[in-house]
């Protein structure tokens, strides 16, 4: 017996309601055994075989005006199943069936289950508003969440007619939810899962939704799959979602559907290089933006701009957006791409003091923060870090967004080449990926491909796009002051960065002006780049065998001892460029640990390697000015096979992640082809004992990785033939018994 109280206590109510269905008894008898009103108990049986047992556990007390249950549902229908319905327009539907409600209500039960008045900071969620009634809930869903009973907790959230930006609803798996809650819980997986699989369960969530006949729900679901596929760049794809989302939202009148339709139809025009549609996208965002002065809708316009490659107006909407931002996360993954502005803009210091307050929060961000940090070291001549960083990329990027991360770093290895005079491998670097690219439809990037290997001219009409106008600059060279207008542009239009990349693949104008002793506009550490400046020695050294050593893509005929190699090799990673040093004492204690005079021995060292290499002997300097006496690197390049065995590697991985077999099979055969034999044969040193090992190590790890795949997809005789080559690259090695090649 529980004496008669004005509330009852959630638990009470459950026993009662249980011990009334179980027992066979009347209302009445259950009432007088428990002591409360047999109304109440009439009412919590009620409300338990409509709404189950968390109506029970509620504390939340409905309101006397709300419509019934039944009535909510069939108003929430409504809309679901057309939904450009206006209010008006459902009154009227209901006042024929004999139903009577006012307009102020038929508005009420669509913003409680946002079917109307979204919210405006979450535009691709459908978040609802933390209501007295959904806070209360709230609490219980933590309780029983905290307690393990998830299942329970899951019929709560069911039930509920929207649910708040909370991210309790993740600890919920995505079985136990109705597609409409899976829709909620997907918005937290946002840049925590990978773009594909986020894109399929958005896809699979849309089709859920379009079954059940919630066709205004679907909607949102399409959204987010289409924000999956603009990060991963498939834009026939995304034009066919689009156009399908166009015929579901025909009719409604809501800015942030009209927004992004705009917004994501226009990021596929500049794709497909369509300006003139592109531009009348843009301007009916602009249009919109005055009534969704929030930061998701300044982000989308700058991401627009920038696919448009209008990077003179971005920094103001990225600003905009950032000042108008609350969520810290949010806020760092802004300043990311402002800092990604900054270096296109050739603003490199600061480019890098925002990429320092950013902190990485997204999938992929690693790829993203070494591409702005490889625009920045090469902007600044640094161009040894930056080939380190798109490896960088490269190795960090995760298959949705390879597409993007693929061209960026790939291109900046070309830049990279050439910068150092390489003109052969830049071109063999821009030309090899042009077929991926084409399935893919990335329109522009295959042009810029194009006009930097020179197949393409840029015609009026996609000279709109204000990158490619700066190449129609660029493309006229000397003749009518093409260079000047070019710089020009790019200062005034935030490219100067891109500018600095580019222009190594039109040196013509800026030697002839630096001939003329004129000014070029360029920063000094772009001028002492070896394509501007010929007299700039630029070494290729191939140690992956027999030492082959290159000054200026012309072979050498070098004959140097085993310690004198050696030490050519070490100087070529250790110092690959101006500027760089290495520490004398560490060059002692490898080479003449037990010398009584190491000096004298690498001075006659350095007289050696310099004649036989033909080195200027003011570019390699001992330096005493410092605490620690250095040996410096006064105006040399150095490029390593080593180094372009992990950048075909690291190409070679990203590509197989992504599902390209033929691409990544070539990158893998271009990696092992640079190795030749031993590497360090004959070399005693510790520094080369241990980087020997590095070597092979690393190649045999990464054969033994491809032939696994070769063997897995039935390619024995190729797994065969590489297996031979590497053992004589490696000597007593068990390859093959590490494969087990027949067994598999």
């Amino acid at each position: 017996m529980f004496p008669r109280m004005y509330k009852i206590e959630p638990q009470i109510r459950i026993q009662v309601v249980q011990y009334y269905l179980g027992n066979g008894v009347t209302l009445m008898e259950t009432a007088q055994k428990f002591n409360v009103n047999y109304r109440s108990v009439f009412k919590w049986v009620k409300w338990y075989k409509e709404e189950g047992e968390q109506r029970l556990l509620s504390t939340y007390k409905r309101p006397w005006n709300r419509a019934e249950k039944e009535l909510e549902e069939k108003v929430v229908l409504l809309k679901e199943n057309k939904p450009a319905l206006t209010v008006r327009k459902a009154q009227e539907i209901l006042g024929k069936e004999g139903i009577k409600i006012s307009i102020k209500g038929i508005w009420g039960i669509w913003k409680r289950y946002v079917l109307a008045g979204r919210s405006k900071k979450d535009s691709y969620a459908s978040f609802g508003q933390l209501t007295p009634e959904i806070k209360d809930s709230l609490k219980r869903i933590k309780e029983l969440v905290n307690e393990g009973r998830v299942k329970e907790a899951s019929g709560i959230v069911n039930v509920l007619p929207s649910f708040p930006k909370d991210p309790v609803l993740k600890e919920i798996p995505e079985e136990l939810l109705t597609p409409r809650r899976q829709l909620d819980r997907l918005f937290f997986s946002f840049g925590e899962i990978p773009f594909p699989q986020f894109c399929r369960k958005a896809k699979k969530i849309r089709k859920a939704l379009e079954k059940k006949g919630e066709f205004y729900s679907s909607i949102s679901a399409g959204f987010m799959e289409c924000l999956a596929l603009s990060w991963m760049t498939a834009p026939e794809k995304q034009l066919e979602l689009i156009n399908l989302l166009k015929e579901k939202t025909e009719g409604i009148r809501e800015p942030i559907f009209q927004f992004h339709l705009s917004f994501h139809e226009g990021i596929i025009h500049s794709k497909f290089l369509h300006f003139n549609e592109a531009k009348a996208c843009l301007k009916q965002c602009i249009r919109l933006l005055r009534s969704l002065p929030y930061p998701i809708f300044f982000d989308c316009m700058a991401s627009l701009l920038t696919n448009m490659t209008d990077h003179k107006n971005i920094l103001f909407y990225y600003q905009k957006a950032l000042e108008t931002e609350t969520d810290e996360n949010d806020r760092k993954i802004l300043l990311w791409k402002l800092s990604l502005t900054h270096a296109v803009a050739g603003r490199y210091r600061e480019s890098i003091r925002l990429l320092r307050h950013a902190e990485k929060q997204m999938e992929g961000t690693r790829s993203s923060f070494a591409i702005v940090n490889a625009y920045c070291a090469f902007g600044r001549g640094d161009i040894l870090r930056a080939s380190s960083l798109f490896k960088s990329a490269l190795e960090g990027s995760e298959s949705g967004q390879l597409r993007n991360y693929l061209q960026a770093a790939s291109l900046g290895l070309a830049e990279i080449q050439a910068a150092l005079g390489n003109k052969k491998e830049a071109k063999i670097i821009l030309h090899k990926y042009l077929s991926l690219l084409r399935k893919y439809r990335m329109e522009m990037e295959i042009l810029i491909r194009n006009i930097l290997l020179r197949k393409v001219l840029v015609n009026e009409q996609i000279q709109g796009f204000p990158m490619l106008y700066l190449f129609s600059l660029l493309q006229n060279g000397c003749k009518r002051g093409g260079y000047k207008k070019a710089l020009r542009f790019a200062q005034d239009n935030g490219l100067l960065g891109f500018f600095h990349r580019i222009i190594v693949f039109f040196p013509e104008p800026v030697r002839d002006l630096l001939e003329k002793g004129k000014s070029t506009g360029l920063p000094k550490a772009i001028l002492r780049l070896p394509v501007f400046n010929k007299e700039v020695p630029v070494y290729h050294i191939r140690f992956l065998g027999n030492l082959i050593v290159h000054k200026n893509q012309k072979r050498l005929a070098v004959k140097l001892q085993p310690k004198d190699r050696a030490f050519l090799i070490h100087l070529g990673i250790k110092a690959g460029e101006p500027e760089k040093e290495i520490s004398l004492k560490s060059l002692y204690n490898n080479f003449w640990k037990k010398s009584k005079h190491p000096a004298r021995n690498l001075s006659h060292l350095l007289v050696r390697i310099k004649k036989a290499v033909n080195l200027p002997s003011h570019l390699l300097e001992v330096s005493y000015k410092k605490d620690n006496p250095v040996l410096v690197n006064k105006g040399v390049h150095f490029i390593t096979d080593y180094d372009e065995f992990q950048q075909s590697l690291a190409q070679a991985k990203a590509l197989l992640c992504a599902g390209e077999w033929g691409f990544a099979k070539r990158e893998y055969l271009r990696a092992f082809k640079l190795s030749r034999g031993e590497p360090f044969r004959k070399m005693y040193d510790d520094w080369s004992d241990d980087k020997r090992l590095e070597v092979i190590f690393s190649y045999e790890k990464e054969i033994l990785s491809f032939v696994k795949e070769l063997i897995s997809r039935g390619r024995k005789k190729e797994a065969e033939k590489l297996l031979k080559k590497a053992e004589k690259i490696i000597p007593n090695s068990d390859l093959r018994m590490q494969t087990d090649s027949r067994r598999l």
